[in-house]
């Protein structure tokens, strides 16, 4: 009697685990993703290092490099880290969660010195946010808008010179290597190439919510 009490006991101790990993791992439903991405922002205060400001010149150093990003797989996956520039200067952090589902569903929060950046993606479809405000849906890396649902940007899915070029309307307004950096050669750590001098505040929030994206699946959901 004791050793079957003991086992209904292990048995509903397992239950009870596999139900909290289960509620864990779920997607939050839509009720529940603004306290969710409160949550995600006040952890990021606690260990993401004050961000230096983008611009082009720090677009330009802008590097492949991580600082400290932790990756950690199971039920769900979980990750967060920091881009830096290749002078080690922290320019964008992020924090990424996967959650069950026979289709894609994730949430990926990211932040600049300037800007907040959030993509929920429920059964592979993607919608973002920028700064609190709707922006459109991500359908196969172009950006339709919210209200027109026409393209606003695009990043190509086939390398150019080994990089993926990255338009806005119909203007590039940069590209972004396609390929890691070679550890013994610092250089070829810089992210972006053709980044145009004249680009606007617009155009760089649209570049930046691209190839955020990209480089975080890359190195978390592929790597």
């Amino acid at each position: 009697m004791i050793l079957l009490l003991i086992i209904s006991l292990l048995l509903v101790a397992m239950m009870v685990y596999m139900f909290n990993q289960w509620s864990r791992n779920r997607m939050p439903s839509k009720k529940q993703r603004a306290r969710v991405v409160r949550e995600l922002k006040a952890d990021m205060d606690t260990w993401s290092s004050d961000l230096v400001k983008m611009n082009k010149e720090e677009l330009d150093l802008f590097s492949l490099t991580q600082d400290k990003q932790v990756v950690k797989r199971g039920t769900g996956t979980t990750a967060k880290g920091t881009f830096t520039t290749i002078f080690h200067e922290p320019v964008v952090s992020y924090s990424y969660r996967k959650y069950l589902g026979k289709q894609v569903n994730e949430l990926l929060y990211a932040r600049t010195a300037q800007h907040d950046f959030v993509y929920w993606t429920e059964n592979g479809i993607t919608s973002l946010e920028i700064d609190d405000q709707p922006v459109g849906k991500i359908d196969n890396n172009v950006l339709l808008g919210q209200r027109t649902g026409k393209e606003l940007a695009r990043i190509e899915a086939t390398p150019r010179e080994n990089y993926l070029p990255v338009s806005v309307g119909n203007r590039e307004v940069g590209a972004l290597a396609s390929r890691a950096a070679k550890a013994d050669d610092p250089l070829s750590q810089r992210a972006f190439e053709f980044i145009p001098d004249d680009l606007n505040d617009k155009e760089e929030q649209l570049l930046m919510s691209l190839t955020m994206r990209e480089l975080v699946r890359r190195s978390v959901v592929v790597g």
